[in-house]
């Protein structure tokens, strides 16, 4: 009698379990390509905070990096299922037979300014100045080589300096380095700080159709687990949507793990939502994707030669795939186009 009471038990609880809870978790180790993140890179986080991996039997490990040069090589040596970063390394990653490929993208506009010293005036004031990077190929180096360009600067003209994501807004305060590309929120709280640091440039003036970030995966990965990617995919396009709708959790999760005031959060929030910086569909629009990568061509970050096909940087068929797992394309709002 107790036995027959005990499997009746367990059956009654499988039966009380949703599908999600009945089957093993995914583990899932996700990359973050900045320490602590900024707010546009909140979306994986929100993902999880609200159950949206869980609801796909995910269960996600986030390991952050310096910069998505480092991400990308994480991904390329096998450490990371999934990870965050600009398009600037999966481009050249992609010309060069890394292995790896775009599944979707966290935020496609680009949101960040070239913040500068008072002195700095213009775009030739840059000569000889001061420039904070993290390392040669890394977003922050290409921006800034791509500002350079609108008046005839290249690299050789001015001094880069090695600095971390954490340490730009410092070696701005302090005159370490007399420019760098920040992040809405971190330029925030620069100006702050010290009122009379300028914004030379927007960088989505100069660069309107530039592909700012990318998710990225190895391709073996991708061909075994595609199911596994798509889900990911579907989760994270839930949280895009999520945001756009809840300000105030969106806001609470993001000072949880940006580190950064709430008040400098919800001011960057607007900003970015506005703008319609996180994509509620797939974000990776072929003229968008062709522009940047012939862009990379003529900064010099890729040779002519190398310059990969949206084929072969893209494996567009999961983002489409989660796009129908999500309720399918979102339209009626001019951000969404």
């Amino acid at each position: 009698m107790k036995t027959r009471w005990f499997v009746l038990s367990l059956v009654g609880l499988w039966l009380w379990l949703t599908p999600a809870e009945a089957q093993t978790k995914r583990k899932v180790v996700f990359g973050v390509p900045v320490t602590p993140p900024n707010v546009v890179h909140i979306p994986p986080y929100i993902a999880n905070e609200m159950g949206f991996f869980g609801e796909n039997n995910i269960e996600v490990e986030f390991v952050t990096f310096e910069g998505g040069t480092q991400t990308l090589r994480g991904s390329v040596a096998g450490g990371l299922d999934i990870t965050g970063t600009s398009s600037d390394p999966a481009i050249i990653a992609a010309a060069r037979g890394a292995g790896t490929k775009v599944i979707g993208t966290y935020s496609h506009r680009l949101s960040q300014s070239m913040l500068v010293q008072g002195d700095i005036k213009s775009c030739k004031d840059l000569k000889g100045r001061k420039i904070g990077i993290q390392e040669v190929g890394a977003f922050n180096e290409v921006m800034s080589r791509a500002v350079m360009a609108t008046c005839g600067l290249t690299p050789k003209d001015v001094q880069y300096i090695p600095v971390s994501t954490k340490g730009r807004v410092p070696g701005l305060l302090s005159n370490q380095i007399d420019t760098a590309i920040l992040h809405v929120d971190q330029a925030l709280v620069a100006k702050k700080k010290k009122p009379d640091l300028n914004i030379l440039v927007n960088l989505w003036e100069p660069l309107p159709k530039w592909l700012y970030a990318a998710y990225i995966a190895p391709e073996k990965e991708i061909g075994s687990n595609r199911q596994l990617y798509v889900d990911i995919m579907a989760a994270l396009i839930k949280a895009n949507r999520f945001i756009y709708n809840n300000k105030a959790k969106t806001v609470e999760i993001a000072t949880k793990y940006t580190q950064q005031p709430a008040d400098v959060v919800g001011e960057t929030y607007d900003l970015l939502a506005n703008a319609g910086a996180w994509p509620v569909n797939d974000g990776l629009p072929r003229d968008m994707v062709e522009w940047t990568i012939n862009k990379q061509v003529e900064l010099g970050t890729i040779k002519a030669e190398e310059k990969p096909s949206y084929e072969k940087l893209i494996d567009i068929s999961v983002v489409q795939a989660a796009l129908t797992k999500a309720g399918g394309r979102l339209k009626g709002d001019k951000r969404w186009d």
